[in-house]
């Protein structure tokens, strides 16, 4: 993975996105692309900045949809104020459930926060490289919760049928409309549309999309979350594209030996585990693994 820089204070973090604006917002594109943030504490490589239905064999068969029948199945009481798939995709992603979906904000500090924090159920090394994307997003490819693309897109997660194939497709409006493998995904998005017409655009499905979800939670509202929703990629067994729909993906390397100053530069400007999860989880965790501790063992530092 190529870096645009390394990050080791706050200031540093400002300055780097300083830059970044100014080398890829210019005066005529300022009003057409928006930057959104996203922190990763390990370099995953290859999965790096992916969803995490991407990794394992959850895109395989039918897991996806199989995978999503399941939850619903099993706690539909979880689901019954849910009003779209998308919503559902979003609780299932809240719980860590794989889906499509990646979290991202409209906060730089949050995701700078997030490369630095370590979940209590990650096993993995603490003494690597963390990184932070910054994502250059096309106002264009900017919805909200509501948007007929996100039903389009989110439903195909539901879509289980192995016939899904924008090669095989044809490319004309009303010939794609009436194949079947479009009815069986009008199928799945008037169950949430009932007035939905028969026009779906076939470029839409090989999209990525930035949605704005409701404010339903508080760790959505604390965070200013959003959400990255892949299309398809050929089939539904792979993910969309970012660079075909637009979306530049910009990496900042945060050095193992910075952590330890970056986080207490973080607590300095108030910013906590228990104010980004304002709910027992973040009050537990603060308590348990910040609470008068010394910074170092958190990192595995003696």
């Amino acid at each position: 993975m190529e870096y645009y820089t390394d990050i080791c204070s706050v200031s540093d973090y400002i300055a780097a996105l300083k830059r970044l604006r100014c080398e890829n917002l210019c005066s005529e594109c300022i009003e057409q692309d928006v930057f959104y943030y996203r922190g990763e504490p390990h370099d995953y490589g290859n999965t790096a900045g992916l969803p995490s239905i991407n990794r394992g064999d959850y895109l395989e068969r039918d897991n996806e949809s199989e995978l999503f029948r399941e939850c619903e199945r099993r706690l539909p009481e979880e689901f019954a104020n849910c009003r779209s798939t998308f919503e559902k995709l979003v609780k299932m992603q809240h719980y860590g459930v794989k889906t499509r979906l990646l979290d991202i904000s409209q906060d730089p500090l949050q995701a700078l926060f997030f490369s630095l924090y370590i979940d209590p159920a990650d096993n993995g090394e603490r003494d690597d490289d963390a990184v932070v994307f910054a994502y250059k997003i096309p106002k264009k490819q900017i919805c909200n919760w509501h948007s007929d693309k996100v039903s389009v897109v989110s439903n195909v997660a539901a879509y289980s049928f192995d016939d899904l194939r924008m090669d095989l497709l044809p490319d004309d409006i009303n010939a794609f409309n009436k194949s079947d493998s479009i009815h069986h995904l009008l199928h799945e998005i008037r169950a949430e549309k009932p007035h939905f017409r028969d026009e779906i655009v076939k470029e839409h499905l090989s999209q990525v999309y930035c949605v704005h979800p409701l404010l339903a939670n508080p760790r959505i509202r604390s965070q200013q979350g959003a959400f990255l929703l892949y299309g398809i990629n050929g089939d539904r067994h792979h993910l969309a594209d970012l660079e075909l729909s637009g979306i530049q993906k910009i990496a900042l390397k945060i050095p193992h030996k910075a952590k330890i100053e970056l986080m207490q530069e973080m607590w300095l400007l108030g910013r906590t585990i228990d104010c980004v999860y304002p709910d027992w989880r973040g009050i537990g965790d603060f308590f348990s693994n910040f609470w008068k501790r010394d910074i170092r063992k958190y990192y595995g530092e003696s």
